[in-house]
């Protein structure tokens, strides 16, 4: 398919929405940057892709000043190719500018043999057990547990994806490899079913890959809950894997 055609298919595919809360992404890149888990780099542009992959190149940096103090066993080049693989991102403006935050799990680019190094992420829930914990400034907080969230390799995929453009080829991969159940603009899914979308602005920027599960969507960069009306003047593609 053309470029033009996906153009004229954005226009197609806008849905009315509502403009994401800034502090709950705040709230998750803080959350990141203080957990000993994870790797994070960012980079502030006026252009998006500069932004991203400036962000990308301090993380490279990052990386590899991690490896040489972590492992000399392990090759730096190596981790560098798997901290690529599974870095994700999140995206925020300052005014004019753009905001691009990456991070990976150290974990995932060597073993981690020390156990209480491992978190995982959590989505809060009301009817979860509460506990106290301590904040950068010495506050005590009250925060609510949720069930961890964990993603599959194709929502790792999903989150790594900015263009519109290569939206396409993730689906036809997909297709190509017989596991696509359906798929189609926003309008037609099916909102008690499992499936996943990809949310996208009039520049063909990908500002969401979003998990619907039964109604409930989650983002896949954040693994916080989130909906595809909190993204204004955007479009959607969704799809529904086979089980």
């Amino acid at each position: 398919m053309k470029k033009t055609t996906f153009l004229i298919l954005i226009l197609c595919l806008l849905v009315p929405t509502e403009t994401l809360a800034q502090a709950d992404v705040m709230k998750s890149i803080s959350q990141i940057k203080r957990d000993n888990s994870y790797l994070y780099a960012e980079a502030t542009m006026k252009d998006l892709t500069e932004a991203i992959n400036g962000a990308k190149a301090i993380l490279e940096i990052t990386v590899g000043d991690w490896v040489r103090t972590t492992s000399k066993d392990e090759g730096i080049e190596l981790c560098i190719a798997k901290a690529k693989e599974h870095c994700l991102q999140i995206q925020t403006r300052r005014g004019e500018y753009y905001r691009a935050f990456v991070y990976v799990r150290k974990s995932d680019i060597m073993p981690v043999t020390d156990k209480s190094e491992i978190v995982v992420f959590q989505i809060p829930q009301s009817s979860a057990a509460v506990e106290s914990v301590r904040t950068d400034d010495g506050v005590e907080e009250t925060v609510v547990p949720a069930k961890p969230i964990t993603l599959s390799a194709d929502e790792q995929a999903m989150a790594r994806i900015t263009s519109f453009y290569d939206i396409e080829p993730f689906i036809n991969r997909l297709k190509g490899e017989n596991r696509i159940e359906r798929y189609g603009k926003y309008a037609t899914m099916p909102q008690t079913a499992l499936c996943h979308l990809f949310v996208y602005d009039k520049q063909g920027r990908v500002v969401a890959a979003l998990r619907n599960d039964n109604g409930r969507q989650t983002n896949l960069a954040t693994l916080r809950e989130d909906d595809v009306k909190n993204y204004k003047n955007c479009g959607a593609i969704w799809f529904q894997l086979k089980q």
